[in-house]
């Protein structure tokens, strides 16, 4: 009996592992190549510019525009500079957070669409001025299975729903199973 319940519990347990187990048709003959870590601000959407002084990549970070400006022939991080941007909606002066690295609240540039920015770097010795396109996708429509990460196939659900019922059904049949009498004990 004991023997049974523990192929049970097992099958059960296996079961509920099933899914971690199956994945795409990743090749894992190659070891994956090292990926530099990427900020969150890159992760979101981006416009890039570049003039022969200044190389420029602006991103949606929360609720900021992030403007990455650095000097085009050296790519030195652009210190001090004023950095003003307009979006045909709005002109703002950016703030710098950090060495190259300026930002500023960012409007009506969360919304989905292509926003054209208008960007004006003045420094010490350069002034100049980047345009760019930023376009937001439309956001899509989250399913359970998307929005946790989890990508099942049909057939996963299924088995594992059918392995569950046959551990659960075994498992009722044996508490209903007659038990023996043995001598001396109380029933």
């Amino acid at each position: 009996m004991n023997n049974l319940r523990n192929l049970l519990l097992g099958t059960a347990l296996a079961a509920v592992a099933w899914p971690a187990l199956a994945h795409g048709d990743e090749d894992h003959s190659e070891p994956n190549p090292v990926v530099a870590a990427v900020p969150m601000a890159a992760q979101g959407p981006r416009a890039e510019a570049q003039t022969d002084a200044f190389e420029l990549v602006a991103t949606l970070a929360q609720d900021r525009l992030v403007l990455h400006i650095d000097r085009f022939d050296t790519n030195e991080p652009v210190e001090g500079a004023q950095v003003e941007v307009d979006t045909g909606t709005m002109q703002a002066k950016a703030t710098q957070s950090s060495p190259g690295v300026y930002w500023m609240a960012q409007g009506t540039l969360g919304q989905a669409g292509k926003h054209p920015l208008t960007i004006t770097i003045e420094t010490e010795d350069t002034a100049d001025l980047l345009s760019a396109t930023l376009e937001v996708p439309t956001p899509a429509a989250a399913t359970p299975a998307t929005a946790t990460g989890l990508r099942t196939e049909p057939w996963m659900a299924w088995g594992l729903g059918g392995t569950l019922l046959l551990s659960g059904a075994g498992l009722v049949a044996l508490r209903r199973r007659p038990r023996a009498i043995t001598p001396g004990s109380t029933v």
